[in-house]
């Protein structure tokens, strides 16, 4: 069973997206920053990670960068909807740059979401 680990400060898109996915049959953790993602990719084992890009403190980028140090094995799923100065293309071409494997630009379909993660891991 694929371990997945979604980090996203956006409380509702990470229950949406934790609830998707577990009723696809993933083993699914979450974590709300980019420190707490830091901190779970230390300490534990993830065969694909969804990061969403914009979050303070530690953005998804730092989040990509330190995951792939770590394993350079996992798969990586960038997600953004953008921010006030870049529109999520942008973002997620530069996540695309940093090692992510895909790329999602919100607001996404659960449907398209889990699609998505089960071509990563095959």
């Amino acid at each position: 069973m694929a371990q997945l680990l979604i980090v996203d400060d956006d409380m509702a898109i990470l229950l949406v997206m934790k609830s998707a996915l577990a009723e696809a049959g993933f083993q699914v953790q979450s974590a709300e920053n980019g420190k707490e993602a830091l901190h779970m990719l230390k300490h534990g084992r993830y065969d694909l990670l969804i990061t969403d890009i914009l979050m303070p403190d530690i953005d998804g980028l730092a989040v990509i960068d330190k995951a792939i140090a770590a394993n350079p094995n996992i798969a990586i799923l960038a997600i953004s909807g953008g921010g006030a100065l870049k529109d999520g293309g942008d973002l997620l071409d530069a996540a695309l740059v940093s090692g992510a494997d895909a790329v999602l630009q919100k607001p996404f379909r659960s449907d398209e979401l889990v699609r998505t993660v089960n071509a990563l891991l095959n």
